[in-house]
């Protein structure tokens, strides 16, 4: 096994110097069988939860077919959202094998505690006020739950307020710390009204005018002027009218795209984490008009994958209009304004009719029923409306993460065509209702986004103060002007795998651990210019967990990078341990010259040999050797140690051109030692080269190598072989 480990940790690292100018796939140490998982909720007429089905009382459907279910777990826990939240226990927990011919009964209880996103989209000052006060009325003021909670806002993008975790407290801090948004739609309404309702006045005034002096035309030429006054009014109305409806809409299809890239963020967040995955989503009314039905679907697809349960609330509570008296509304005056229009034969309203028509269907489509009832039924979750009082729908949610049951199956249909999937689970009991997903996407797994579920909880973490630092970890950038890539920049970090937590499952007799890197490259002027990332599944025999703890991994990627000084952030987050340790450096891309440059100094920590035909082209390879930098380990001496070093000088490099080495300590130099360079007139000059260091005592060092009037140097640290 230890010789796989080190196969492993080689294809990582070549596989990302091949891959420098794009995200290379998840990288996945052992595969395993693909298997779809089904998180169901059962429960009765009354609305109670059923705890007492067996594998034998489930039916699961795919596309229509029967489905061979696999494995049935029964997952109890004792705490939810809120501490200390009483319900009736089940007589016990329990996981089996549909090949048993009977449950067996001494099955322990799921392990893997909930996690819950509270999600605050887009609201009103009032609907913002009932959604605090319904959240903050049943989280506890303190005290720990193994639940994970997070508190998220997308007002503009999604703001991460408190990001997952079991501290009632800081969630409590999360959700007063949200703001409304800026003008309240009721006041955009009422104004709307006002101004139909003035509209219909000078209507009406004109109408009585023109009836009134039918055949005399003394009279009309006495009221003309009245009359042309409140034309001009109704013209602008009119035009107000129009603008707000055209900025209406612009308004909702813009929030209807932020609440869908919220949502996706947040689901992809809560993708890392096992057990049971649960968004509360508040909100006003998620949009579902032809032109963001498919980021809604997107947004359902990737949760179904997920297995994240999506419950919406409505967050404007028991509403004294409706949304359907909206569309009501807006039919009358559509047919007002056509009557009208056919009454005096031209269009008034400067619109043509089908755009009328067009807002009559998307005002239907507004309501609530439409968007947030699509989320939640078909991620298996339910609508709260019309209500003020949420306090009985938290008690919902909390009994769904308390206790459900897990399903999986091995799809009969093993051809992965990327078309949607539908399931359907039925149960034998009279009157019970299943809640679970409705379907899934068949693809083998799911391609990673620009910004990848696994980025998140990285980047939230990247973003606190101090940086956290829970274990050992190596991070470098260097900089290669290459005359065909003078912005080539090389990122490498590095990571033991012992500093990971590896989860053993007992039943599948199997390891497997998460790990995310994420480096974060920052201007001068401290503007993000790019995020890089990779995701490291390990997985493997139990047998063999030992040995996987002593393997490595190492990032590497090739950015290019305009001239100028950067900041680049690294972090390596452990999702199972939820820790992680950040490093900062600072990087100089040199402009690109006519005349002589060099590319950072390199340490050198081992090499590799490789074929004249192996590997792909990199600026840490030397014929068909692969260098590997060492990023800042200590280095253990020894009477014979040597420090290799690497360089490449890009331009004509000629017999006058000298260069030397030299190390330092404290500002003084403690050894200057001539360099001697292979002249070339090719695009680069590599040199490689050693230097003695075995005679020094332990501490920290510079070596600094002078080219012409070039220098560059790099820090190094010695210590004793007995530490």
């Amino acid at each position: 096994m230890k010789r796989a480990c080190a196969a492993a940790v080689f294809v990582v690292w070549t596989c990302a110097l091949g891959a420098a100018q794009g995200r290379p796939p998840r990288q996945v140490i052992t595969s395993t069988s693909t298997a779809v998982l089904v998180d169901a909720v059962v429960r009765d007429r009354s609305g109670h939860l059923v705890t007492d089905l067996s594998a034998g009382d489930f039916h699961v459907y795919e596309n229509g077919v029967a489905q061979t279910i696999d494995s049935f777990t029964r997952v109890s826990h004792g705490g939810g959202i809120g501490v200390n939240v009483a319900w009736r226990q089940p007589d016990r927990a329990l996981t089996v094998a549909s090949a048993s011919p009977e449950p067996s009964r001494a099955g322990e209880p799921v392990e893997d505690e909930a996690t819950v996103a509270l999600v605050y989209d887009h609201l009103t000052s009032d609907s913002l006020a009932l959604a605090q006060k319904a959240t903050l009325a049943y989280i506890p003021v303190s005290g720990d739950s193994p639940v994970r909670v997070g508190v998220f806002a997308g007002d503009v993008g999604v703001r991460t307020l408190q990001f997952f975790t079991t501290d009632r407290a800081a969630v409590r801090r999360a959700i007063g710390s949200i703001t409304p948004i800026g003008m309240v739609a009721e006041q955009k309404a009422e104004r709307a009204d006002a101004l139909l309702a003035r509209r219909r006045e000078l209507d009406a005034a004109n109408a009585a005018t023109t009836s009134g002096a039918a055949g005399s035309t003394q009279a009309a030429a006495q009221n003309a002027s009245q009359m042309g006054e409140r034309e001009m009014e109704r013209a602008l109305i009119q035009t107000e009218l129009n603008m707000m409806r055209a900025y209406e809409n612009f308004d909702r299809a813009q929030k209807g795209h932020d609440t869908a890239g919220v949502l996706m963020s947040v689901v992809q967040s809560l993708a890392l984490y096992p057990g049971r995955k649960t968004i509360v989503f508040f909100s006003e009314g998620l949009p579902v008009t032809p032109t963001l039905s498919s980021s809604l679907d997107s947004v359902i697809d990737r949760a179904n994958r997920a297995n994240v349960t999506a419950y919406a609330i409505d967050a404007k509570g028991l509403r004294t209009a409706t949304t359907l008296g909206e569309a009501r509304k807006e039919m009358t005056n559509f047919v007002e304004d056509r009557t009208l229009q056919g009454s005096i034969g031209s269009d008034r309203t400067d619109q043509p009719m089908s755009m009328a028509m067009e807002r009559v269907e998307d005002t239907i489509k507004l309501d609530s029923r439409t968007g947030l009832a699509k989320l939640a039924d078909e991620t298996g979750g339910f609508l709260v409306e019309q209500s003020n009082d949420l306090s009985s729908a938290f008690k919902r949610i909390d009994e769904d993460n308390q206790f459900h049951y897990l399903l999986t199956y091995s799809p009969k249909n093993a051809v992965f065509d990327g078309k949607f999937r539908a399931i359907h689970v039925d149960v034998r009991r009279p009157g019970a209702h299943v809640f679970a997903r409705k379907g899934y996407r068949a693809v083998h797994a799911p391609a990673p986004a620009d910004t990848g579920d696994y980025e998140l909880p990285a980047l939230e973490m990247l973003d606190r103060t101090p940086l956290p630092n829970d274990f050992p970890v190596q991070a470098a950038a260097f900089t290669f002007p290459e005359p065909e890539r003078p912005g080539l920049s090389p990122i490498a970090v590095h990571v033991s795998t012992s500093s990971l937590l590896f989860s053993v499952d007992g039943n599948r007799a199997t390891y497997s651990a998460q790990t995310a890197v994420v480096v974060r490259i920052l201007d001068g002027e401290g503007h993000q210019v790019q995020t890089l990332s990779q995701q490291y599944l390990l997985t493997g025999d139990a047998k063999d967990v030992e040995a996987a703890k002593k393997g490595e991994i190492l990032f590497y990627r090739e950015p290019d990078l305009r001239p100028g000084i950067y900041t680049v952030e690294s972090i390596v987050f452990d999702a199972a341990a939820r820790r992680g340790s950040a490093r900062v450096a600072t990087l100089t891309v040199p402009p690109a010259t006519a005349a002589l440059n060099m590319s950072s100094l390199v340490l050198v920590n081992r090499s590799e040999e490789l074929g004249a035909a192996d590997g792909q082209p990199s600026p840490l390879r030397v014929g068909k050797t692969l260098l590997y930098p060492n990023l800042g380990e200590p280095i253990v001496n020894a009477p014979d140690r040597d420090l290799p070093f690497y360089f490449a000088l890009y331009g004509r490099v000629g017999a006058g051109v000298t260069a030397s080495a030299q190390l330092v300590r404290d500002g003084q130099v403690l050894a200057d030692a001539p360099l001697q360079l292979a002249a070339s007139d090719g695009p680069r000059v590599q040199h490689v080269g050693r230097f003695p260091v075995g005679k020094l005592p332990p501490g920290t060092y510079q070596l600094r190598i002078k080219v012409g009037g070039l220098s560059r140097s790099a820090y190094f640290t010695l210590r004793s072989a007995d530490r």
